[in-house]
């Protein structure tokens, strides 16, 4: 398939409600064993939502900067140090302190929510003896709106060695704030004093829905909670441009790509909700045109996830861009965080005009025809889907129109085994019960695959890049079998269906095959290996697909029905060939796709249509604000062109999946660039789009547009 999963750029926007598997096959992140051949296959499961614990912020400044620590106090000043630490190697250092009140300040606003406890600790030490004990705390600045300024204590204890000492305490606020400043103070402003680990934990539950969301127009001078993601570039309000009213945010000094300016969202989003995020960029005077995208970092017990919410758009110093999106906090997360960086260079940058809003809640249409009902006894009608799909309307939509799914992320290589011997069930589970919960069939997507694979499966015994040695192949073979039989193991008894090897094609070679690293150390044996090893775990009864894409096209068609032919003369047991169809409006010839499922049938082979979508454009180029209402008509027509064909060809067709549930979750949206596309049978809110219509009832779709026919 064509959509991507990688660190850090692109992810599909989409995520669970965090499965804790209950099993005697052990825990849900498993350490594998030495040997894993016989794992215990997936039975009963339970959800479990857990207590509140969810960590806001930590601070261990590890990076060399403040993290987003300011200085309290005129002539305060504080860094990063090595010279003491709790934990790690680096420390915040505050220093030429006059009064008790100064240190070391962290702007809390935007990450903490009214009428919520919160549970803040953190390390402090002195920085040398002092003959008088020192009264050491943490503070809470408040800033009630149209009130009068308060300081309330966290946390206090009395100190006059230099030991790290833990302060800890609960913190609530209640009403409207201007302002939060989370501060350690000290008795004595005399003495400089480091602090560490500072961590901020919400431990109640949030008492109302999601909030609406944020906007930053920076009207009143600050920088409302944006601050320097890596810490070495500035962040400021500035008044020498603004896209409305009379400040924007300017952004210099960055030394990354990926540097620029960040804003925790924690407090404000929800797993499971879905929000429009729009921000408005502009190069400073003097930049050469860049690339600019808003991305999402997700951080979760120790683990970052990188996601991208509007790719890259092209900016200039001429005027101002609009960079719009929709994201769904899919996953779990203790910390999320926004912000904006750029393809290649440093180019400072403006923003303005930042709008963060949660989406009204989805509701499917149920007095509509069932998709899946329409072709019974032809073949069954799937759809992908992330964990999170399962729960809510688009668990709904799931039930009503599909009865068989597939995993869009979720058992891909890197998503169940990241790092070697290190298993991920949680979210691959979660869609496996509920497909059994609500009798869908399951196709598995994907045991082997050149993408989305971890960089460990590729490194020799010494952690380098394999080369094609004799020694390299039989290691990663070896591990391709180990992922294989824990894979299959778990889920041979719920699975029929799998993809076990997936885009193996390249027509522009010689030979046809792509020179992946599997090919490169293994040559073809690695897929081989892969159908043996999946059979022999999963037993007879299971169908077996080798999976491409563009697979209408007559020269890597024929390539692949080569390569099948051979490795079934060898007797190498594949049962079916799974064709991606991502086409377009303009192309391809929908009799390209017939004469293809028909050429894989003279083998006596299944053909199933794995991750059908339809996207309305015909280049890489072009980008609409609205979709022309004429184009969702002609794509109409044209699925229903192609399902006519596919019930013509039924007999050798047993599934047709569609790739993503509805507009709003298509891989598209940022593929082969940040663009609006429609691709699929349903609309952003789950509304049945003409697409839909064309095949549960023609006459409700409008007539083509003049001069065009299918």
């Amino acid at each position: 398939m064509r959509s991507c999963w990688v660190k850090p750029f692109c992810l599909v926007l989409a995520g669970a409600l965090l499965l804790s598997p209950v099993g005697w096959w052990g825990a849900s992140v498993a350490k594998a064993a030495p040997s894993i051949e016989h794992s215990p296959p997936v039975s009963d499961m339970v959800l479990s939502a857990g207590s509140i614990h969810k960590t806001i912020g930590t601070y261990g400044f590890e990076q060399g900067n403040s993290d987003g620590w300011k200085p309290r106090g005129t002539y305060t000043q504080i860094a990063s140090v090595t010279e003491a630490a709790y934990g790690g190697t680096h420390s915040l250092k505050a220093t030429a302190r006059t009064a008790a009140w100064n240190g070391a300040e962290l702007d809390v606003k935007s990450l903490l929510q009214p009428d919520v406890e919160y549970e803040i600790s953190g390390y402090v030490k002195l920085d040398g003896h002092s003959a008088v004990p020192s009264m050491v705390k943490l503070t809470v600045e408040q800033q009630p709106t149209g009130g009068t300024t308060t300081w309330k204590t966290v946390a206090q204890t009395e100190t006059a060695d230099t030991s790290w000492i833990k302060l800890q305490g609960k913190y609530t606020f209640t009403g409207g704030m201007d302002a939060l400043k989370l501060y350690v103070e000290s008795s004595n402003p005399a003495q400089a004093y480091y602090v560490d680990e500072i961590e901020i934990t919400q431990v109640s539950k949030t008492p109302t829905e999601p909030g609406n969301g944020i906007v930053s127009g920076f009207e009143d001078g600050t920088a409302q909670g944006w601050v320097s993601r890596m810490g070495d570039e500035t962040v400021q309000v500035s008044d020498a441009d603004a896209r409305s009213g009379s400040y924007s945010l300017l952004t210099t000094g960055r030394q990354k790509t990926y540097a620029g300016p960040k804003l925790d969202v924690t407090a404000t989003m929800q797993k499971g909700s879905r929000y429009t995020v729009s921000a408005w960029v502009k190069l400073a005077p003097g930049e050469q045109p860049a690339k600019v995208r808003l991305s999402v970092k997700r951080d979760h017990q120790g683990d970052s996830a990188y996601e991208t919410v509007v790719g890259d758009t092209a900016t200039t110093t001429g005027g101002w861009m609009h960079l719009s999106g929709m994201y769904t906090l899919a996953h779990d997360a203790d910390t999320v965080s926004m912000y904006l960086e750029t393809a290649e260079g440093t180019s400072s940058f403006y923003m303005d005009d930042f709008e963060l809003s949660l989406v009204p809640p989805l509701a499917i249409e149920k007095d509509i025809p069932s998709l899946h009902g329409l072709y019974g006894g032809q073949f069954s009608i799937g759809t992908a889907i992330e964990a999170f799909q399962t729960e809510g309307a688009y668990g709904e939509l799931v039930q009503k129109h599909f009865n068989s799914v597939v995993a869009g992320n979720a058992m891909k290589p890197i998503s169940l085994q990241p790092s070697e011997g290190q298993f991920h069930w949680e979210e691959a589970d979660q869609i496996v019960q509920f497909a059994r919960q609500h009798g869908l069939e399951i196709r598995f997507h994907t045991l082997v695959w050149h993408n989305q694979t971890g960089d460990w499966m590729f490194k020799d015994k010494n952690g380098q890049p394999m080369t094609p040695t004799a020694e390299n192949k039989k290691l990663l073979l070896d591990r391709l079998e180990t992922h294989i039989r824990a894979v299959a193991a778990r889920y041979k008894n719920v699975i029929t269906d799998w993809d076990v090897v997936n885009e193996v094609i390249d027509p522009d070679q010689p030979n046809g095959m792509r020179r992946s690293k599997w090919y490169q150390i293994t040559g073809t044996d690695y897929i081989e290996k892969a159908f043996r090893v999946t059979r022999e775990v999963t037993g007879p009864n299971a169908r077996l697909f080798i999976n491409d894409y563009n697979t209408h096209e007559p020269k890597k068609r024929d390539f692949l029905y080569n390569l099948v032919r051979d490795l079934l003369a060898k007797g190498v047991p594949i049962d079916g060939v799974g064709h991606q169809s991502h086409i377009r409006l303009e192309f391809p010839a929908i009799s390209e796709i017939e004469q293809s499922i028909e050429k894989f049938a003279s083998l006596g082979l299944d053909n199933q249509i794995t991750e059908l979508d339809m996207g309305l454009y015909s280049n890489d180029t072009d980008r609409y604000e609205t979709i022309p209402e004429s184009m969702l008509i002609r794509q109409a027509h044209r699925y229903r062109a192609l399902f006519d064909m596919f019930s013509r060809q039924q007999e050798h067709i047993s599934n047709v999946t569609i790739w993503g549930t509805d507009d709003g979750n298509t891989w598209l949206s940022t593929f082969p660039i940040a663009r609006l596309d429609k691709p699929l049978l349903f609309d952003e809110r789950l509304k049945a789009k003409y697409a839909y219509w064309a095949l549960a009832d023609p006459s409700k779709v409008p007539s083509l547009p003049a001069g065009n026919n299918e």
